[in-house]
């Protein structure tokens, strides 16, 4: 009697933990990041620290894939000059494990970026691969950490070479 009762007791907690995805095919999310990171100076540039915040919203088109519209905006100080960098673009998320409260994630991202510094200005391209996890907090909202590797290419391409961030955000999910 106590093993049936057990084994009823364990099929329903995993019935349960699989009826309530953290992601499900069309849920749609607006998330927002922010970081204090380090990017690499390009040739007689030195390296900077940069604040950077960025929000997207995205739209779950399987139970694992992700795309999403996002945009970013840095502030910073390179050789002495205040550096505003705003950027716009898509990003594409596979997850792992879609059912559990913590999500793995691997995924890219390609933004458009334009920089405006007190003696130059100009634009490029920010690419780049990014994985992270996410806490599912309740039936709507997630906390996540994300790693970026940032690539630059274009105007900016000339100032900025590449990155690692570090960001910590909060999601909220429209079910």
């Amino acid at each position: 009697m106590k093993r049936w009762l057990i084994l009823s007791l364990v099929g329903c907690l995993a019935v349960g933990s699989v009826s309530f995805a953290a992601v499900q095919k069309g849920d749609t999310e607006l998330d927002a990041l922010g970081s204090w990171m380090m990017q690499n100076g390009e040739g007689d540039y030195d390296d900077i620290d940069v604040f950077l915040l960025s929000a997207g919203i995205g739209y779950f088109v399987t139970d694992n894939v992700q795309i999403q519209a996002a945009a970013m905006g840095a502030w910073t100080e390179v050789e002495g000059a205040d550096m505003d960098i705003w950027s716009i673009g898509a990003r594409a998320k596979y997850h792992f494990m879609p059912t559990n409260q913590w999500v793995p994630y691997i995924g890219g991202q390609v933004m458009w970026a334009n920089f405006d510094a007190d003696d130059e200005d100009g634009d490029g391209v920010l690419w780049g691969p990014l994985l992270g996890l996410r806490y599912e907090l309740n039936a709507y909202n997630d906390f996540f950490v994300e790693y970026q590797y940032h690539i630059w290419s274009g105007d900016i391409g000339d100032i900025l070479d590449d990155g690692h961030g570090l960001f910590v955000g909060l999601i909220h999910q429209f079910k």
